[in-house]
């Protein structure tokens, strides 16, 4: 115990000793990265209506420029008779308007419920492949099929598209 009481005041002293303008040697300390004011790409994308007023996060990114990082606009299992959530559609729809890289994936059921996976992923230019992996449909092809398309848009049970090939 009396070791204890010598060496505590010993070990207070030596801490007041640290020379805070000459820290010990090591890595620097860094300082977080300032965020300067990035203008918007395309000022359509920045706050607008409903989805601004209700809270809803604002998808996709706006301060991105084309080519940079990846949209993540979720991952979405859908129940037989549900559709797909506007704001997943949208988030989809704007970034790969804008020409972002984004993806989106969605599990639909068929009419006997078997998952139908679906992913959506825009590039820089604009234009998205579809990925459908109907092989666990039982009643179906039970085959991959990857499309290309452009023109997406939000429709009325997910993002439709004015063209479609198949690879």
């Amino acid at each position: 115990m009396k070791r204890l009481t010598v060496l505590a005041p010993l070990l207070l002293l030596l801490a007041g000793c640290v020379d805070q303008a000459n820290p010990a040697p090591g890595p620097p300390a860094t300082a977080p990265p300032t965020i300067a004011a990035t203008p918007l790409i395309d000022p359509s994308l920045g706050p607008r209506g409903p989805r601004h007023q209700t809270g809803i996060p604002e998808a996709p990114s706006a301060t991105l420029s084309p080519g940079q990082g990846l949209i993540d606009c979720g991952t979405v299992i859908l129940e037989q008779g549900d559709k797909l959530p506007r704001t997943a559609a949208e988030c989809f729809v704007d970034a790969a308007s804008a020409g972002h890289r984004a993806y989106l994936a969605v599990t639909r059921p068929t009419v006997e419920g078997d998952p139908i996976p679906v992913t959506y992923t825009s590039n820089d230019s604009g234009h998205v492949e579809v990925v459908t992996d109907s092989r666990a449909d039982g009643f179906g092809p039970k085959t991959i099929t990857t499309e290309k398309c452009q023109g997406p848009r939000v429709g009325d049970y997910g993002v439709d598209f004015t063209k479609c090939v198949t690879k």
